[in-house]
This record gives structure tokens, sequence and C-alpha cells, in this order.
């Protein structure tokens, strides 16, 4: 796993350059390719919404819609609301909708290389509805790995909800974290070990997850440049141990692929999170979905959600609440013990993510603003040298 997350591969970058780059001319000079994953607001029509909508009610039909940009990141999104004649009314179809596509080249070029594409919409076609959490509706998904192209269209729960989405400028209560920890134990509950999850060769494992975004970014060049830049986000005690702490994260995703396997969101800090009008918990962006430890969510969750002083109090707390939950949800009866050292094992991979953020290069993007990352890149570097994560992966370190 080091070789493979030590470096790039330039080949499979100008590949990918390459092949999305001529869809992407053809569909601009010949406006080719919209087929069934159209994206841009121009390319929806009723009748499309009406196959995707309405097609298991006879009779029901979208009579019009109102499609309205909304703020874009690593997909472009928009909403819509959308009008039904009488058999669509009494059948209550969706009439809020979220739209998440790959519209730019920049876009189908980084999820393309991380081999992101098909994990949203595979969670909302094949998965989300064998769920009972809290976690947005999907309508439909599609994705072609061939052009880049793709869309998911979810429920709008800023509207349908009135949701709130978390951050982690404000401070969150125990009570909402153990919310989105109860929801959480339920998703690794069903699907704890379960055979369908080979099945789906979408669903990475956390290891090829970061040697994709590796081979795309520059794991530990560029947290060592975001240490450089932002050094008095991390504790004092970081920097010397800084240089081992990428090997142990490679050892901590290998752990977690070695480990009882379940459905992982991938990617559940904090700004992923939610309150909905009624005060439940729940996560939305799903575009990350993997396969392996829970503890691989958990402590993304508590880590990057909870002040310093807050998680230092709660966390023991916190995985014997998970634990019990975990096992009302269908899973194993987790001993304390061996779940606080997964715990602490899984606590590696949230520092590298969002370090990457502040030492990003001037051709990434900025994937989230500079407080939201300094926040999280505090809390996260303050939790790794609190639970000595270099020693429970490996005490020799």
């Amino acid at each position: 796993m080091n070789e493979t997350l030590s470096g790039g591969s330039a080949e499979s970058v100008v590949s990918g350059v390459l092949r999305l780059g001529g869809h992407r001319l053809a569909e601009k000079l010949f406006r080719r390719g919209a087929g069934t994953i159209p994206m841009r607001g121009n390319e929806i029509d009723a009748q499309w919404l009406t196959s995707v909508l309405a097609a298991e009610h006879p009779g029901a039909q979208v009579d019009s819609f109102e499609i309205r940009a909304a703020d874009g990141g690593t997909t472009s999104r928009w909403t819509a609301t959308i009008h039904y004649n009488e058999a669509g009314r009494q059948a209550r179809l969706p009439e809020h909708l979220f739209a998440k596509t790959t519209l730019t080249f920049t876009q189908r070029l980084t999820q393309y290389l991380a081999h992101a594409l098909p994990g949203e919409p595979g969670f909302f076609q094949d998965l989300r509805p064998r769920l009972d959490i809290e976690a947005p509706r999907g309508y439909f998904g599609a994705a072609d790995t061939r052009t880049g192209r793709s869309i998911t269209l979810l429920e709008d729960i800023s509207v349908t909800k009135q949701a709130r989405f978390c951050t982690p400028l404000e401070s969150i209560t125990l009570p909402q974290i153990q919310g989105l920890l109860a929801n959480m134990a339920v998703w690794h509950g069903h699907y704890w070990e379960s055979p369908e999850l080979a099945q789906r060769d979408w669903l990475k494992t956390p290891g090829a997850h970061f040697a994709n975004f590796d081979r795309l970014l520059g794991m530990k060049k560029r947290a060592t440049v975001g240490l450089r830049r932002a050094p008095e986000i991390v504790p004092d005690t970081l920097p010397p141990v800084q240089d081992r702490l990428y090997d142990a994260c490679a050892r901590s995703l290998l752990i977690a692929e070695q480990s009882p396997q379940t459905l992982l969101h991938g990617d559940p800090h904090i700004g992923n999170a939610y309150v909905c009008a009624d005060g439940a918990m729940g996560f939305t962006d799903w575009q990350l979905i993997l396969r392996g430890s829970w503890a691989f969510d958990v402590a993304y969750t508590i880590t990057s959600g909870l002040e310093v002083e807050d998680r230092r109090a709660w966390e023991r707390e916190l995985i014997a609440y998970y634990i019990d939950r975990l096992h009302a949800a269908g899973g194993p009866a987790l001993a304390f013990d061996d779940a606080w050292l997964a715990y602490r094992q899984q606590c590696l991979y949230p520092y590298f993510a969002w370090m990457i953020t502040i030492g990003r290069s001037a051709l990434m993007p900025e994937f989230q603003p500079a407080d939201v990352c300094r926040a999280i890149v505090h809390r996260t570097s303050t939790a790794i040298m609190d639970l000595d994560a270099l020693r429970a992966v490996d005490p020799g370190l």
C-alpha cells in the first residue's frame, strides 16, 4: 500500500484529460451527449422528468417546472420545483428537487480520476431505498464513466424538512452528535458484512479511495505545504511527527480494509451533516461512499464535528453509545476496548483529507472556505495527538 500511496500516475491523468476532453469538446461543438443524462437546465424537459419521476404511476405526468441555480463545488447544482397533473398530485410525487451534476470539465476529471462518478447515483438508486435513515430521498441517478456525465436527483431537504446544514464554525450539542452516530449505526448495522457490498464494484475501500486522491492531489506533499502555511492550527507536538503520520495513515486504512466490512458514508465530516426542523440529524453528500470498518465513519464524524474540549469530554461516552446503537441495528456487540482502539486508529485520514485544502496548489480548486478548513484541521490534528494515533496503528512507532 505504501508504494501505491507514495506517488502519482501521470499516464492516468493524461489519459483522463484526453478522453474526457474529447467528449467535452464534442458536446460543445455538436451538442452531443445529453441522452439519458441531461445536466443543464436547458437539457431538461417535462417529458424526461415524467420518465424518471412518474414512470411507476400510470397517467401521472409533469406539466411544468422551474429550475434555479444553486452553489456548486465538486459538482454543479440546481434546484427545481415540479408541477404535476391531477394524477401526479394524487400520487404525491416529489415536488422539490435538488440536482447534482458533473457539468464542467474539471468536475468530470476530478471525479473520474478519483473513481467517484458512480458512487452517489449508485447509493441513491440501489442502497438508499432499503435504509430507514435520515438522509435525502433519491429519485434518479445515472453516471457514464466513459464521458464523465452524471446526474443525481434528490429530495431538496432545505424545503421538505427545513434542514439547516452544520458547520465547524458552530458548536453542536451532545444529543446532536448522538443523533448523527445513531443514524450512522443504522446503515452500518444493516449492511454489516453483507455479501451485497462486494457486488457493487463502485464501493471502494478506504485505502483505494486514498490512493486515488493521492494520485490526483499528492496528499503527502500538500499536507506538508499546509503545515508550513498554517503551523499555528495544529498542536506543537504534531510537526515533529508529520512525516510519520502519512505512513501511519496508510496502515490505518489497511486495518480498515481488513476489518469486518460495512457500508460507509466515506465523507461524514460535520459540513455534510444537517439538522431538520424537528431536530433530527442526518447526512447528505454521498459521492465518496465506501466499504470498510465502521470506525472510519465514526472517527471522521466525531473528530471533525466536535470542539476539542467537547470531544475530550464526550468521546468515550459516544463510542459506548455507538456500540449500543450498532447492536440494536443488527450489528455485532462490539467490546468497548476493541472499539476504542479502532476509533483511535481511524482518526488519521480526516487530518490529511482536510490539510490538503490548506496546502492546495495554485491549480487546485478551493474545495471549502478557508475558515472551515482551518477549524476542521485544528480539531482533527489535535485528536491525532490526544489519541496517540501513531501508536494505535503500530505500537513500534
